[in-house]
């Protein structure tokens, strides 16, 4: 026992000892914080770019006050800039030339924002209008200076999301591959669950440099008229309403001929109730035949960014955040998306993609999805 006291207590004088050979309430020091994502598809680009740094009190009480964070109106000045490039492996960019072939300066704009962790109120907020300047084919780069001194404060480069890879598809299919009842016949795609568990495969082709893509099946219903002279419901066909479903993501190495995932029968209906009752649609429902495939689809800095902040799930607790701001102390990210891809024909037109079982459909007969619907218990009680 004497012993183990004397060790506690030696522990105890080592630990009170030690020098701090730092100071966590160091000098003030400027650390920018940009955050922007390209869509060439948006008609805008904005760009949000406060200041962080330490300080003596609590760190709420910073964040609450708007000088704090934000950077005076000509204070600083954000621009993007458009490099030539030339392709390389999996179609990366590689910048190119001595100077941008164009440079977009943003404008300075206050936003009104919600309140919360960070002060409410107005924000500042950078924009500019980017529609067909965007292109998939140039090198973008985002630069924050100092409007008075010229000096880079923070600085990063990103790459687009292009079209969809000019290559052969094992599949002899479009963008779009679904389980089909025959894949010879007919001439729509089906969304359909078949298999033990039942799911249905979802495949499309790749985009260029595309890193992460987020499918979701637009699940698509009318509410019910009132009972007609002979005590029947008709679909309500003034107002669809629909419901986004989550089919599991799925990251893209290299540029392979197709992406695949998959979403089970079980996981779907799941969904579905779930969110039917979350927004409290209570009315008589009637289902829609066709459901949309779309895809969010992000590049390799989102990508990095995503997964260096999404949950562990383990007993680990440090975490890298990713940050591909560069120049000065700057942190934060400079990315694109491309969001949402509607699933498309050769031609561009939107595939009808039809429910799993049609009325018409001969293999699983008539009335079969409708069924499945009405025992779900959340409205639906006829179907045309």
């Amino acid at each position: 026992m004497k012993r183990i006291l004397f060790v506690a207590i030696l522990l105890l004088t080592f630990t009170t000892s030690c020098k701090v050979d730092f100071s966590p309430n160091a000098d003030w020091k400027e650390v920018p914080v940009v955050w922007c994502v390209l869509d060439q598809y948006d008609d805008t680009t904005w760009v949000r770019v406060q200041r962080c740094y330490l300080g003596s009190e609590n760190l709420y009480n910073y964040t609450q006050v708007s000088d704090s964070i934000y950077y005076p109106k000509d204070s600083i000045t954000v621009t993007l800039e458009k490099w030539e490039a030339t392709e390389g492996a999996d179609n990366i960019l590689t910048k190119t030339g001595d100077a941008p072939k164009e440079t977009k300066t943003l404008e300075y704009m206050l936003r009104s924002k919600d309140t919360g962790l960070f002060a409410g109120g107005v924000q500042p907020l950078y924009f500019a209008p980017t529609y067909g300047w965007l292109q998939p084919n140039y090198v973008y780069r985002i630069v924050v200076s100092h409007k008075t001194t010229g000096e880079v404060v923070a600085s990063a480069e990103t790459q687009l999301v292009g079209q969809k890879i000019d290559q052969s598809n094992p599949r002899a299919r479009d963008l779009v591959a679904l389980e089909r009842p025959n894949p010879s016949t007919p001439a729509y795609s089906q969304f359909r669950f078949a298999g033990n568990p039942a799911k249905c495969e979802i495949a499309w082709k790749p985009l260029v440099r595309a890193r992460l893509y987020q499918p979701v099946v637009r699940f698509y219903y009318y509410h019910l008229t009132e009972p007609d002279a002979n005590g029947e419901r008709h679909n309500d066909y003034t107002q669809k309403y629909h419901i986004d479903i989550n089919v599991p993501s799925v990251s893209q190495s290299g540029s392979p001929n197709e992406v695949t995932t998959a979403i089970y029968e079980s996981s779907f209906f799941a969904d579905l109730v779930d969110a039917v009752r979350s927004r409290g649609d209570n009315a008589p429902k009637g289902f829609c035949d066709s459901v949309d495939i779309r895809l969010s689809v992000c590049n390799e800095d989102l990508n990095a960014y995503i997964k260096s902040t999404e949950p562990s799930n383990t007993i680990v607790q440090d975490r890298v955040v990713y940050s591909n701001i560069n120049d000065g102390n700057g942190v934060g990210i400079f990315a694109a998306r491309r969001t949402p891809h509607l699933i498309d024909n050769n031609d561009g037109s939107t595939t009808q993609v039809f429910i799993f079982t049609v009325p018409t459909n001969a293999e699983t007969g008539s009335g079969s999805y409708h069924s499945k619907l009405k025992n779900l218990n959340i409205g639906f009680e006829a179907a045309e």
